[in-house]
């Protein structure tokens, strides 16, 4: 008798460090990739003077924050494809941007703020895999409009 419940105090202990066990590793799985996909869904944005100024790896996925240069929009025939410049409010250093896709063009102008993300070629162009135009006026402040 003392034999069968020794036996089961084992079983039992056997049974709470399986589940003990696999409870660490479902949630150390969920930690590891959920930090993965965590890290893989953000950008370290640079303005242009920084893109200028910062050796970057070409193919390295990384955000422009920045405004339309006038007069260099040009976009391709079939609408779908364009090429730019842009540059910083108060920096004269301008960056060729590359982009395919969907492009509004009713807030698409100098005084919109392009944010981007994709990465620079061999040919120092950045080629923009994903494109937001921000409203000016939705985030100017009074001091802005005088």
């Amino acid at each position: 008798m003392k034999n069968e419940s020794s036996k089961r105090i084992v079983e039992v202990k056997n049974k709470k460090f399986t589940f003990g066990a696999i409870i660490i590793i479902v949630m150390s799985s969920l930690l590891f990739f959920g930090f993965q996909a965590f890290s893989e869904a953000t950008y370290k944005y640079y303005s242009v003077y920084e893109v200028k100024n910062t050796d970057i790896n070409t193919n390295t996925q990384i955000g422009l924050k920045a405004v339309l240069v006038p007069n260099t929009y040009v976009r391709s025939a079939d609408g779908l494809s364009a090429s730019f410049n842009v540059q910083d409010k108060d920096n004269e250093n301008n960056v060729k941007v590359s982009y395919s896709g969907e492009i509004g063009s009713v807030f698409f102008n100098e005084y919109s703020e392009l944010i981007m993300q994709g990465y620079f070629d061999k040919k120092d162009t950045f080629v923009a895999t994903n494109l937001s135009v921000r409203c000016p006026s939705k985030y100017m402040t009074e001091e802005d409009y005088s």
